[in-house]
């Protein structure tokens, strides 16, 4: 049962109730804040400036940005395993009856596992070393990629002063591709890996 105003009503507890608005930030009063979960699916500065990092870096330097991101991909899977084999050897652990030392697999697993965890943490630490020489080679992209990230929000706080400065941050976004591809490209500001 759920209480409207003065009514008691049935409903169906796999029910869900979305409430949306135009405002930008909305500020809700405690009590309904603390009632329901709020999703705000507003863009941030640092979000929009890293979006603008991976596209400035990936036009200027294609390399960096595929090695960065197959660097991610790497990292998360390599933490992936491990999380899998912990829960592996949780599940062995706990079905296994009598004398863990007595249970063959149980061993088995644990000393392959052992051997796996540490090629895997090799593999990440070196990623990590990796990643960190990457992030600094993309650095030197990250003025650009701040200041556009700035002016879109300066244009955006424009809307509300005449909706012909209204627009998405899809159309930005192109547009930001389309200025970079149209530019000279120069060689002191080009950074290699």
């Amino acid at each position: 049962m759920i209480r409207i105003g003065d009514k008691e009503i049935e409903y169906n507890p796999e029910f869900r109730f979305y409430i949306t608005t135009k405002l930008s930030n909305p500020h809700y009063t405690p009590e309904i804040s603390t009632k329901t979960t709020i999703v705000n699916f507003a863009v941030k500065e640092q979000g929009l400036e890293a979006q603008l990092l991976g596209i400035v870096v990936g036009k200027e330097n294609p390399d960096l940005e595929e090695k960065k991101d197959s660097l991610v991909r790497s990292i998360a899977d390599g933490k992936k395993k491990l999380v899998e084999l912990e829960d592996e050897i949780l599940r062995l652990l706990n079905e296994t009856k009598g004398s863990l030392l007595d249970d063959e697999q149980l061993v088995n697993t644990l000393q392959a596992s052992k051997v796996t965890s540490q090629e895997v943490s090799e593999q990440l630490q070196i990623s990590e070393q990796t990643e960190v020489k990457i992030d600094a080679a993309r650095e030197g992209y990250r003025p650009a990629a701040e200041r556009v990230s700035i002016l879109f929000f300066v244009l955006n706080d424009m809307g509300p002063i005449d909706p012909m400065y209204q627009f998405s941050l899809d159309s930005y976004i192109d547009q930001f591709k389309l200025s970079i591809d149209k530019s000279p490209r120069s060689q002191s500001w080009r950074r290699e890996s």
